[in-house]
Parts: C-alpha cells; sequence; structure tokens
C-alpha cells in the first residue's frame, strides 16, 4: 500500500498568480483635485466585460514566474513566487508521469525547491507537507515521513495533521506495526469527516485484522460499510451504485469481513453483529461474501449452508430467494447431488406459486423466482415420478413381502402424491408454457399410481381437452397423448364411481361420477371415432345411460353406434340391438322396441342363453302395443268406438304366440279371450278358451277360465253346459271361496236350464257343505223349497221351511226368510185345521178341532214375533180366521138325532153361546189388521179382513161409497 499525496486546489494557484501580478504591475490612476465629492457623478458598476481567461502552458507560466522572481526585490513577494515556482515544478513533473506512465519521473527538482523554502520557514505545514508529497513521488518514503512527522509534532491542529497522521499510519501498517497504525487510524477518525477518513477506518479495520482483533475489525468494516451505502444517514445506496472507487473500496471491505467471519466461526456469528435487532439493508451481502469466499476456497458446503443459513434467518426477505438458489448452485458445484434435490425443494416449498413468499411478492420478485421455479419444479416433479416408479416396481417384486413391499408401497404412493404436487405448481405458475400440457398429462399419471383418482380425472381430461377450450391461447398437447388422456379420464371416472358406490349413503356422488364417466366416453367417441377403442367407450356409455334411466339418450347413443365406421362386430351389434330395444320399450316406443327384438332374435340359435329372454321381450312389446289400445279403448264414450281399435289389440294379443307358447303369450292369449268377451264374439271366445286350456293346462289362469266359460256359455245360451264348468269349478278349485260360488251359480245354471233334479242337487249340496256366508246358505234353502214346491215334493220341501224358519241369522233376509217359512208351516197348520169337521159324537171332534187351532195360533204368533209386516197382516187375517172359523164350524156342526124341535134349540142357543167368544176374538183381531191403516201399511191380507168385517158387522163396515160430484164452470 503505498502512500499518495493530495493536490492543492487549482484556485488556490490562481489566487497566488494574481497576487504576484498586481505586486510586480504596481498601482496606477489619474485623480481630478478640482472638483468636490459632490461633483461626482453617482456611482455606478461598469458593465463586467466578458474577459476570456488565457489558458498557459506550464513551461511558459514557469518562465511567466522565473521572470518576475528576477524583478522582485520585495522578500515577501519574492517567497510567494518562490512558493509557486515549487508548485507549479511539482505540477509539471506529475503531468509528466501521467502522460509517460512508463517512464521513472525524478521530482529532486521540487524537493530542492520546497527544502530551499523550509529552511527559511521552518514551521510551514504547508511546505512540509508538500516536502512530503514530493519526497514521496521521488521515492523517498523515509523522508516523507519525516516531513509529516513535523507537522504532527509541532502543529496538532494544523489543516494536514489528518493525512499527515493517515500516511504515518500507512507506515506503521507496512512496518507490521499493526497497534500503531490503528491509532494513528483512530486519530484520523477524530479528526472528523475528513478526505481521510474513509480510507482510515478501512485501514484501521485492516490494522485490526492483521492484529488477529476479528470482532473489532468486523464492526469497523461495517461501520466503513454503513458509510458507504449511506446507512447511517437514511440515503441507502445499492452497491451498484456506488462510484469505481468506492465500489472497489466495498468489495474489498465485503471480503475482509468475509475473512473475519469465518475466523470468528462462520455464518454463525454473523447475526451478532445485527444491532437493535435490525438486519442493515446491505445484510445479505454479508452472508454472500461469506459464502462466495468459501466457494473460491473450494469449501462448498461450507459456501452453501451460509447462503442457506440468510435464507434461513430470513425466509421472507427479497434476497432470499436468490441466496437459495446461490446455495443451490454452490452444491452443483461441489458435486453435492444428494443435497442439491432437498435444497430445490426447500426451494420450492418456500418460495414456489403456493408459498406465503409468493402469495406477498410483486410482480417483479415472481418474475424472478420464476425464473429458477420453472426449471426446478419440472426437474424435482420428475425426479419423484421416477422414484415413484421405481418403488412401484420394488413393491411389486415378487421377491419382495411383507413388510418390505408394504413400506416400498407406502413410499411409491407418497412419491406419487409428490410428484403430482409439484406438477401442478409447474402448470399453476406457467399455464403457457409449452411444456404445461405435457407435465398435466404426467401429474394425471401420478395422481392416478396414488390413487386419487377424482384428481387424475380433471387433469386427464383437461390433457383431452382443456388446452384445446381454453379462451386465452394456450399451448396443446401432442395428439397421441391427449387420446391416451381421454382414454384415462374414462377409466378414473369409472374407479371414482366404483369407489363412491361401495360408501353407505352416497348413491348422489356415485351418480354423479356415472354421469362424468358417461359424458367422458360419448365425448371420447366423438373426438376420436377412428380410435379401436371408440366404439367400445360408446357402447359403454350408452350401457351407463341405461343403467341411469336416460333411455332416449341411451337410444341416440346406441343408433350412433349403429353407424360406426368401421362397422360393428356382431356381439357389439347384438348389444346395440339389446340397448336400443330395451330404452325403446322403457320409452314405450314398442313397435320400435319390436323391430329391435325381432333383429336380434333373428341371429340368435335356439340355443343360446339370451334367446328365451330376448323372445320374452319381443314379446311384451307386441303386448305392450295391444296394452296402450285398451287403455285408450277404456277412456273412450262412445259403445260404439272401442269395438275397432279392441279387434286391433286382440290381433296383437294373439300375434304374441307367434313367437312360441310363452308364459307372456299365455297372458296374452287370456287377455285376448277377455277382449272377446267383452265384444261377445262369443264362437271366437269359445275356441281361445279352449285352446288355452290345451296348451296351458297347468297355468295359474286356467282354473279362472271357468267363470268365463261359464259367460261364454251363457252367451251362446247353453246354460247347462255354463252349469258344469261351474261344477268342474266348484269341485277342483283350490280356493274355497271359488269352490262355494261356483256350487251356488252352477245351481242357478241347472235350474235355468230346466234341469231341476240336478239343480235340486247342486242346491242341496250348498245348504249342507257351506254354511258360511250365512245369508247365501239360507238362500239355497229357499230355493230348495221353491225347487220342491215345483216337484210335488212337499215332505223335502218341509223340511227345508223348517230349517228356514228357525234359522237365527239376524239379518234383515235371514228374519224375513224365518218369516217366510214360519208363514207358509203356519198356512199348512191353518189348512188341516179348516178340514177338521165338527162331527157326532161333538165333544171329541171339538176337541179335536181346538187342539189344531192352538196349534195353528201357535204357528203364527211364530210369525208375529218376526215383526214382517208382510207377513204380520197375514198372520193376524189367519188368526181372526181361525177364530172366525171355528165359530162357523161350531154353528155349521151336526145336530145331534132325535131332538125334539125345544131340545134342537136349547141345543142351538148352547152352539151360539160357544160360538159367540169366537166370532167376538175374531172381530177383535180383524179390526186391530185394518188398523194398521192408519201406519200406511194397506196389502191384500189388510183388504181381506175388511171384507170378513163387511160379513161380521156388516152395519158398520158395508156401507155403500158415495160420489159427488161437480163442476169447474164456476171458476
Amino acid at each position: 500500500m503505498s502512500a499518495t499525496f493530495s493536490r492543492p486546489p487549482r484556485r488556490h494557484l490562481l489566487t497566488l498568480a494574481i497576487s504576484a501580478s498586481i505586486a510586480l504591475g504596481g498601482c496606477a490612476g489619474y485623480v481630478d483635485k478640482s472638483k468636490t465629492l459632490a461633483d461626482l457623478p453617482p456611482a455606478a458598476l461598469p458593465p463586467e466585460p466578458l474577459v476570456e481567461m488565457p489558458k498557459l502552458a506550464l513551461p511558459a507560466l514557469i518562465d511567466s514566474y522565473e521572470r518576475a522572481l528576477a524583478a522582485q526585490q520585495n522578500p515577501q513577494t519574492r517567497r510567494q513566487i518562490q512558493l509557486r515556482l515549487a508548485d507549479l515544478e511539482m505540477e509539471r513533473l506529475e503531468q509528466l508521469q501521467a502522460d509517460n506512465p512508463e517512464m521513472a519521473v525524478a521530482y529532486a527538482e521540487a524537493v530542492r525547491h520546497y527544502e530551499a523554502l523550509l529552511q527559511t520557514s521552518a514551521d510551514d505545514d504547508y511546505l512540509a507537507y508538500r516536502l512530503a508529497r514530493a519526497r514521496s513521488l521521488d521515492g523517498n518514503n523515509p523522508g516523507a515521513l519525516d516531513a509529516l512527522e513535523q507537522i504532527v509534532q509541532r502543529n496538532p491542529d494544523s489543516p494536514f495533521i489528518a493525512e499527515a497522521l493517515f500516511r504515518r499510519g500507512e507506515a506503521a501498517f507496512g512496518r507490521k506495526q499493526y497497534r500503531a497504525a490503528e491509532r494513528d487510524f483512530s486519530d484520523v477518525l477524530a479528526q472528523g469527516d475528513t478526505p481521510f477518513a474513509r480510507n482510515a477506518r478501512y485501514m484501521l479495520g485492516w490494522s485490526q485484522f492483521k492484529d488477529a482483533r476479528y470482532k473489532a475489525a468486523s464492526e469497523t468494516f461495517l461501520t466503513l460499510m454503513d458509510d458507504l451505502l449511506g446507512e447511517t444517514n437514511g440515503q441507502t445506496r445499492f452497491l451498484g451504485e456506488l462510484e469505481k472507487g468506492e465500489r472497489r473500496l466495498a468489495d474489498d471491505t465485503l471480503r475482509v469481513l468475509a475473512l473475519g467471519f469465518n475466523y470468528l466461526g462462520g455464518a454463525e456469528v454473523i447475526e451478532s453483529f445485527v444491532v437493535d435487532e435490525r438486519p442493515r439493508t446491505y445484510h445479505h451481502l454479508l452472508y454472500r461474501a461469506l459464502g462466495d469466499w468459501y466457494a473460491e476456497s473450494e469449501r462448498y458446503r461450507d459456501s452453501a449452508e451460509t447462503f442457506l443459513a440468510y435464507a434461513d434467518q430470513y425466509p421472507q426477505s427479497f434476497k432470499a430467494p436468490g441466496m437459495h438458489a446461490r446455495a443451490v448452485e454452490i452444491l452443483q458445484q461441489g458435486n453435492f447431488p444428494s443435497e442439491v434435490i432437498p435444497a430445490k425443494r426447500t426451494f420450492v416449498t418456500r418460495y414456489g406459486s403456493r408459498s406465503a413468499y409468493w402469495e406477498n411478492a410483486d410482480d417483479q420478485q415472481r418474475g424472478l423466482l420464476k425464473n429458477q421455479l420453472k426449471p426446478w419444479l419440472e426437474e424435482l416433479a420428475r425426479f419423484d415420478h421416477a422414484r415413484a416408479q421405481a418403488l412401484a416396481k420394488e413393491a411389486s417384486d415378487p421377491r419382495n413381502r411383507g413388510k418390505v413391499a408394504a413400506q416400498a408401497q407406502r413410499q411409491s404412493r407418497e412419491a406419487f402424491i409428490a410428484a403430482a404436487a409439484l406438477y401442478g405448481e409447474f402448470i399453476d405458475t406457467f399455464p403457457g408454457d409449452d411444456k404445461t400440457p405435457e407435465l398435466t398429462f404426467l401429474m394425471a399419471e401420478s395422481l392416478n399410481e396414488s390413487g386419487q383418482y377424482a384428481q387424475a380425472f380433471n387433469a386427464y381430461r383437461r390433457v383431452a381437452w382443456g388446452f384445446a377450450t381454453e379462451s386465452e391461447p394456450a399451448p396443446q398437447p401432442n395428439p397421441r397423448q391427449a387420446t391416451e388422456a381421454g382414454y384415462a379420464a374414462i377409466l378414473m371416472a369409472g374407479r371414482v364411481h366404483d369407489a363412491e358406490k361401495k360408501v353407505q349413503n352416497n348413491a348422489e356422488q356415485a351418480n354423479l361420477w356415472l354421469d362424468l364417466k358417461t359424458e367422458t366416453s360419448l365425448r371420447f367417441a366423438d373426438s376420436w371415432p377412428q380410435d379401436p377403442r371408440a366404439l367400445p367407450v360408446q357402447l359403454d356409455a350408452a350401457r351407463n345411460l341405461f343403467d341411469q334411466y336416460r333411455h332416449q339418450e341411451t337410444i341416440d347413443a346406441a343408433i350412433k353406434a349403429a353407424a360406426w365406421q368401421p362397422p360393428p362386430t356382431p356381439e357389439q351389434r347384438r348389444s346395440i340391438l339389446l340397448l336400443l330395444g330395451h330404452s325403446q320399450f322403457e320409452t314405450e316406443n314398442y313397435p320400435a322396441a319390436e323391430l329391435a327384438y325381432e333383429q336380434l332374435l333373428a341371429g340368435m340359435a335356439s340355443d343360446d342363453p339370451e334367446y328365451l329372454n330376448t323372445r320374452d321381450r319381443l314379446q311384451s312389446s307386441i303386448y305392450k302395443q295391444a296394452e296402450v289400445i285398451l287403455k285408450q279403448v277404456h277412456l273412450t264414450t262412445d259403445n260404439m268406438e272401442f269395438v275397432a281399435p279392441t279387434e286391433e289389440a286382440i290381433a296383437l294379443l294373439l300375434r304374441v304366440r307367434e313367437s312360441g307358447r310363452s308364459p307372456i303369450a299365455a297372458t296374452a292369449q287370456y287377455d285376448a279371450i277377455n277382449q272377446l268377451i267383452r265384444l261377445q264374439r262369443w264362437p271366437q271366445a269359445q275356441a281361445e278358451l279352449q285352446d288355452f286350456r290345451t296348451h296351458y293346462p297347468q297355468h295359474r289362469l286356467t282354473p279362472t277360465l271357468t267363470a268365463k266359460a261359464v259367460v261364454i256359455y251363457q252367451g251362446m245360451d247353453m246354460p247347462e253346459a255354463a252349469a258344469s264348468e261351474l261344477m268342474a269349478l266348484a269341485q277342483n278349485d283350490p280356493d274355497p271361496n271359488v269352490r262355494r260360488d261356483s256350487l251356488y251359480l252352477a245351481a242357478e245354471q241347472f235350474e235355468q236350464s230346466g234341469n231341476r233334479s240336478r239343480a235340486i242337487d247342486a242346491y242341496r249340496q250348498y245348504a249342507r257343505d257351506w254354511r258360511q256366508p250365512a245369508l247365501q246358505n239360507l238362500e239355497a234353502q229357499y230355493q230348495l223349497v221353491s225347487l220342491y214346491e215345483k216337484s210335488g215334493n212337499q215332505r223335502e220341501r218341509n223340511q227345508w221351511l223348517n230349517s228356514l224358519a228357525s234359522n237365527k241369522v239376524s239379518e234383515p233376509r235371514g228374519r224375513y226368510l224365518a218369516a217366510f217359512a214360519q208363514n207358509d208351516l203356519a198356512g199348512q197348520s191353518f189348512a188341516r185345521f179348516e178340514q177338521l169337521a165338527l162331527t157326532l159324537p161333538l165333544k171329541q171332534s171339538l176337541r179335536n178341532k181346538k187342539q189344531a187351532m192352538e196349534t195353528t195360533v201357535t204357528a203364527y204368533k211364530k210369525v208375529l214375533d218376526f215383526g214382517i209386516a208382510e207377513f204380520t197382516t197375514a198372520a193376524n187375517f189367519r188368526l181372526a180366521e181361525i177364530y172366525r172359523q171355528l165359530s162357523r164350524d161350531l154353528m155349521d156342526s151336526q145336530r145331534p138325532n132325535g131332538l125334539n124341535p125345544l131340545e134342537l134349540e136349547q141345543y142351538e142357543i148352547l152352539l151360539e153361546e160357544q160360538a159367540y167368544p169366537f166370532e167376538e176374538k175374531a172381530i177383535e183381531l180383524h179390526e186391530a189388521n185394518v188398523k194398521r191403516t192408519a201406519d200406511g201399511v194397506y196389502d191384500e191380507w189388510i183388504k181381506s179382513s175388511f171384507s170378513s168385517l163387511e160379513n161380521l158387522l156388516p152395519a158398520r163396515y158395508r156401507k155403500p161409497e158415495s160420489t159427488v160430484e161437480w163442476s169447474d164452470a164456476a171458476y
């Protein structure tokens, strides 16, 4: 480090020159003494002339001063001129040196001038300073120091004291007297803001450093850096803003700081120099300087750790990403591959687009980060992807079992997840990059391998179609990759759907993913119809649509598949027809469904496992066509409007069996029979019914045909045939209700056909076998009463009359039939009573008569107990007639033979006395009967009571009716 001296200011030289000129020229002027001061004109400055100072060459200027020296006798002036000549000589020599850097210039003449001047002015600091400078330039450093020492010793307040101390300090530093140098440099700094302060601080730091006082040296150098970069005055400057000399000084300072930090323990000591917990604005430069020094020293790990230490200490700093990136660069330079990947991964985590740092960064910062993130994101993603694949291969290796395989599998999945995340971050950070489609595909692959099928689906779908539809101009994947991504998206949607189906109460999500799978399949087929997987995918989508009951969409998809080129295989065509048939059927387009099933059936062998099922579907399609027609028929309002469509429906129903006798064909034929009955097509209905019985003897509907046969035979006016059908039903039907009802109907039909004996047999069997329902049983007994009456079998008739009369059924019909039967039996008793004549001996015959009367009265009282109006009036009438009849019979009885007239008269009086109470009783009962007219009851028995009363009480009851006539003329 050589000593340098400052040059005197140019203006000082100019002042000296002007002073010399004044001294040489003397004073000259003219003064007019004839006028007083009052006569002088007002003072005014003349206009300043534009004077261009001549530029004199140094030799000419020196020559001028030498001539002036020779002419000047004033010692003071001469000394000033000599000083000026010394300075000019010094300037000339410096100029010569500057113009000829290779030349060795001697400053002896200048030294001589200054030494001569000092002989007369030994205490002149300026001369001592200039002499020191001249000796130094002349290579006489000891002499220069002697001159400076004079200034220090004689005048501590000299304006040149700072430089004198600085030069002395430099000399001490050169002699390795670092403590002495430190004192001088400290004294320079004590002088305040001098031109030497910055360099003195620099040298002070070096003195402390050389003295192995590294902490003190570091603090000194940091203070210097604070000064250079404006840290202390708040006018912060960046390193790049420094002037050349300042920049060089700053670089040197940072380098020596790095050395000091190293000696003090490395990067960890840097934070110990932070003041008030607030790092300097250039704090990162300290770490960088140390890190760079380590790198230059090939201490690569220490270098990288230094850069990372800053990033760890100040993760949100603007400089942190660059420092971290520098660490990675050093690790690569030092060939530490195992540490490079983790360092890059940490960088992505801290500063990537998903970090808090990125969130708070501005566009400029993000732009800088992108430059580093772009290659590393891809590199890390591909690294993890490759590692995941290797681990997956290891897990599937049959040589690895148990925990080894399980661990490899787990690690593989973790690596795939990490790779997918890195691919995703690249895509988010660089959406418009040409590699984005490819990396999106790789992300989808990673997501797939890690089991994240839903996310993989979205990624695959974007590769397949998303980039092509994005509004902003976007890079496009290669066609092959897009196709594979489209197919993979289908697989992913299917896997998610299968998984969601296994989750309880998650049907909605499962259906959503089935929709996505279907939509993706159809889109794949539309996008790449020539791909060999396109038609199978289209058919799979159609099947999914069918499973979701989206039948019209199924039809559209199946029709498109049917027209595929190249044409579908026979197996695919079979699937297409099945889907078309089923969907047309579900959408109630039964003719179209019939056509599809018919085509499908035509291509099947009869032993095909699906043959019968397809035949049934075909028959169901035809059957449904008839059903649709019949539903419309039921809505008709005109009785004749239904005939034609019903006949069309019958034709369809009977056509079902053309493809084979099956349960569906049986049902269709059965319905056809019903419709034939409805149309009263009796012969055809009877023929179809017989055909049905022939082909389906064991069919569950066959037993029900008996009732229909009854209707048909009735329609054909064949009641006995209908009755035979009913008897068969009554004997064989498993349903007891059917057997019971059929037996009763058979009895009715036999009765209608005139076959009385079979009717009686049927009613009798019914009355004995079917006690319930009770009323129906009573009806059968009633019919037996009627039929036995017609056949003249009174004994059997009375048996059933007694049964009816004694029934305990409380319903009105039961009581009615009981009253009917009792009344009939009472009538028979009355007839027997009426037929008994009073003969001699009267006492015996009268006793018999009275006994018959009591029996009859008791029978009629039972009738009265039922309270049935129809039979009550009859019973009352007959009861009255019983007494009347007995009275009449008494009067008409035989007279004993041999009575004289008096005895005969007395006998008749006795008869009248016996007959009279009976006649009075008869009148009482008849009058009670006729009084029922007041209750609105009037029937033949009341009328008969009136007739009897006319005979019994003619004065009261035999009055002719009188007719009153009038005319409306008056009105």
